[in-house]
């Protein structure tokens, strides 16, 4: 996969996105049309962004400045000092997940850009990989 360049100059104008509230389609992943028999979305809030079910673990903090997105994985909340038992196991759910829900993951984990499309879309990229969403 080639190396995704930054958006051309006139793109720049649009404002970009303070927000990935809401539910997002994907598609685009690595400047290639997403024409799959089956759709890829993903929920958002003004702090996270996941593919449901949230139990299969594709759940992404994120923080948004400027042109600029900080994605992570949510930390688990430390333990009071006075418990002394370990925390119950994070729910797991054991189902099958969309064959390219592995490259939309690995576009979250490298974008460090966020930008608005002329058409309206959201673009996330960084890293030499991107990722395509439109409101749904």
């Amino acid at each position: 996969t080639a190396p995704q360049q930054d958006p051309p100059a006139a793109a720049a104008t649009l404002p970009p996105p303070v927000t990935l509230a809401g539910e997002w389609r994907v598609a685009g992943i690595d400047g290639k049309d997403f024409n799959e028999s089956y759709g890829l979305a993903l929920s958002g809030s003004k702090t996270e962004l996941w593919w449901e079910p949230r139990c299969a673990g594709i759940v992404r903090t994120y923080a948004i400045g400027e042109d600029r997105i900080a994605l992570s994985r949510p930390t688990a909340a430390p333990l009071p000092a006075s418990q002394s038992e370990a925390p119950p196991a994070p729910v797991v759910c054991t189902i099958g997940l969309p064959p390219r829900l592995a490259e939309v993951t690995r576009a979250l984990d490298a974008a460090t850009r966020i930008r608005r499309t002329p058409a309206n879309g959201i673009e996330l990229y960084g890293g030499g990989h991107s990722l395509l969403l439109f409101s749904q």
